[in-house]
């Protein structure tokens, strides 16, 4: 145990033992707290096995350009026309099986000779070996079918991105453009204030191209995994900040909300970019194919609507905090003076200038920030879980199954239904909503993180 504690490892012999087996046989039938963490144990003694990691180490494409038949594992190129040409500690991996007929010999005895090689440089710890072991791999296996490979512009790309960090140190400038923009807020410095949206704007602008490479590398939109869901839902609310920036620069509410979403924004990317960069276990960069459910036209509109109302719910928490902050240093209990949709906070009633004017105070503008992002994610988290059901009924043949996932999104939902409703009964409008924004913003975090990662579902992929 005090070795398990130090490295983290343990023997699998021990996993083995009947008394060990009846626990993990209990654990999982926890669906809430353990039932993922004994699957990730099942999955890493099945992967610990070299025989099953060479039978799934489809490496090798098919020779007849057959597109609906799966790659050759590398262990079925091991036994090429008599030859042995991996170890002999190898050979007991593999079960000796026909080798392929759709290869040629010479490429299965080039692709198993370039194998070798990788394995014998492994074992002597050679790394120059075992380099130019997988470059040989790397020029043997395109000759087989180039077709099936991305062309070098793409690979080289590709490269680029994963050797840059997937763009993830982008949190660094969107840190500075926080900084700069809350110094213009607080202190009303109106070059802090532009030289934060300027940094803003070429955060953004290396944001969108790293959404753009992982899509051009991918060959589709990113958003089937947690990492893709994470950096786009970020990406989703700067867009969506710069446009609410924009109708606010046209309105009178430039003296007093501008570059407040910007800075929501700002705040909310450098999160989500830390989380990817600092977090790559939990948040897994690597581009994967995606699970078969999700080749549906509904997860480019279910999820985007969803991961665009995580983003807002949580640029609203930043402005509650800023509120609450505001309050706890003495501020009046002030609140935006009118009612309905965001964009009667935005132009006021009958059109009249309301908290937009310049004379508006800190608590005003930040409730009534607030009150525009919270609306705006209110709306959009209805019409995900809507547009959620419709999916599933096509998919898994009912449109609400109580999964943990749908349950938190509905709660979530349901902390904003509740806000909207206090909003008017109580008579400290701002304080409320504050509070109630910060606590629907854990409620989608826990539903986005703990459902996700710890408890079993059927959106344990998303």
């Amino acid at each position: 145990m005090i070795a398990f504690r130090a490295t983290g490892l343990i023997s699998d012999t021990l996993l083995a033992r009947p008394e060990v087996v009846v626990v993990l046989r209990e654990m999982q039938s926890d669906l809430l707290r353990t039932a993922k963490t004994v699957d990730a144990i099942e999955s890493a003694l099945n992967v610990k096995d070299p025989r099953f990691l060479l039978s799934r180490l489809r490496i090798v494409p098919r020779g007849d350009g057959n597109a609906q038949k799966p790659w050759h594992g590398i262990a079925e190129v091991m036994f090429a026309d008599g030859k042995e040409p991996v170890p002999g500690a190898m050979l007991l991996l593999a079960e000796k099986n026909e080798p392929p007929t759709d290869l040629p010999p010479e490429t299965r005895v080039a692709v198993a000779d370039a194998f070798k090689a990788l394995v014998n440089g492994w074992l002597r710890a050679d790394a120059a070996a075992v380099n130019a072991a997988a470059q040989k791999l790397a020029d043997e296996l395109p000759r087989i079918d180039p077709t099936a490979y991305p062309d070098r512009q793409r690979l080289a790309w590709e490269h680029w991105y994963f050797a840059n960090d997937h763009m993830t140190k982008t949190w660094l400038v969107y840190m500075a453009a926080s900084i700069l923009l809350l110094l213009g807020f607080v202190w009303k410095w109106p070059h802090a204030r532009t030289a934060g949206l300027v940094v803003f704007a070429v955060a953004l602008a290396l944001h969108t191209a790293a959404v753009g490479l992982r899509w051009y590398i991918a060959g589709r939109w990113p958003n089937s995994n947690m990492f893709e869901a994470v950096t786009t839902s970020a990406w989703f609310g700067c867009i969506g900040a710069v446009v609410i920036e924009c109708v606010v620069y046209r309105s009178a509410a430039r003296s007093s909300m501008r570059s407040l979403f910007a800075l929501g924004a700002a705040v909310t990317a450098m999160v989500a970019l830390m989380a990817a960069h600092f977090l790559t276990v939990q948040l897994n960069p690597n581009i994967n194919n995606m699970m078969p459910v999700l080749h549906d036209v509904w997860l480019y509109i279910h999820t985007n609507v969803i991961i665009f109302s995580y983003v807002l719910i949580f640029m609203a928490s930043v402005s509650g905090v800023l509120y609450l902050v505001h309050r706890a240093l003495g501020g009046a209990a002030a609140f935006a003076r009118v009612g309905g949709g965001g964009s009667l906070i935005l132009a006021g009633p009958q059109g009249k200038e309301s908290i937009t004017g310049a004379r508006a105070g800190f608590g005003e503008v930040l409730d009534g920030v607030t009150m525009v992002l919270m609306e705006l994610s209110f709306i959009l988290l209805w019409t995900g879980l809507v547009m959620g059901a419709i999916w599933a009924d096509h998919s898994w043949g009912r449109p609400w199954g109580w999964d943990p996932k749908e349950v938190f999104a509905l709660n979530t939902f349901i902390v904003f239904a509740v806000l909207v409703h206090v909003r008017f009964k109580v008579k400290d409008k701002g304080l409320w909503t504050a509070v109630l924004s910060v606590v629907g913003a854990a409620v989608m975090l826990f539903n986005w993180i703990v459902i996700n990662f710890v408890i079993t579902g059927l959106h344990s992929y998303a």
